[in-house]
């Protein structure tokens, strides 16, 4: 059984995530003084950040957002997350612009450039554990495939585990992506994954039954979190 929520309609989903998320940033700003949360990408957040901009009585000021992964293309491109959260959620509340990391700053840098930047960034500015970025909470989608951030069934970046950021070339895509490792996303204090159920029953039933004899264990199913996750669907 896949913990967490099931939600009737997408807006009951983003509703229901907008409320938890809300309540993790006031425990984290109240117990440690800021909120650090790496956002995702794709379309089933764009509604989320919608009703995050509705609300009014929130401590902006002490959030501190990151991003999950992130496609290799300038951060005014169509197909940019940043871009995506900018104009759905970043440019309405009131989070400092310094506190705001997009993985792809600028146009020209290479994957590899870009995630080692993104890196560097994190080991300076965000709150660490055990040598590893310690996110209050990040923020997932599903694909059917079973991947997750830029974690890709078959691509090198499911065993990495020494670096907490590494580009990644997907085949499938012919497209390469900039992405937390695998150790980066379990060290989260906690995992939401947001999925809409809408085309999704093939990998829902498959991730609630688990891997065959013959199957190999999927991305998601990779993870091993040491905090808590959480999954918020709504039903198809």
């Amino acid at each position: 059984m896949i913990p967490g929520r099931r939600l009737p309609d997408a807006g009951a989903l983003h509703e229901a995530a907008a409320r938890r998320i809300l309540e993790l940033a006031r425990t984290a700003i109240a117990a440690r003084g800021a909120f650090h949360v790496a956002l995702s990408g794709g379309n089933t957040p764009r509604g989320l950040h919608t009703r995050l901009a509705h609300e009014t009585d929130v401590d902006w000021l002490h959030w501190h957002v990151w991003f999950g992964d992130e496609r290799c293309v300038p951060p005014e491109h169509a197909d940019s997350n940043y871009r995506m959260a900018r104009e759905t959620l970043l440019d309405h509340v009131a989070i400092p612009a310094d506190q705001i990391h997009p993985m792809i700053p600028s146009a020209g840098l290479a994957p590899a450039e870009a995630a080692r930047d993104y890196a560097a960034r994190l080991a300076a500015e965000a709150p660490r554990h055990d040598g590893r970025p310690e996110f209050d909470l990040i923020l997932l989608g599903l694909g059917s495939d079973g991947h997750t951030a830029s974690l890709f069934p078959d691509t090198d970046i499911l065993d990495e585990r020494d670096r907490d950021v590494a580009a990644v070339f997907v085949p499938k895509l012919d497209a390469w992506r900039v992405s937390l490792t695998p150790p980066s996303i379990e060290r989260a204090r906690h995992l939401l994954f947001l999925v809409d159920g809408s085309g999704k029953a093939d990998i829902l039933q498959r991730l609630e039954r688990g891997p065959a004899a013959d199957e190999s264990a999927l991305p998601v199913e990779r993870l091993h979190p040491q905090g808590s996750a959480e999954w918020y669907i709504s039903e198809p």
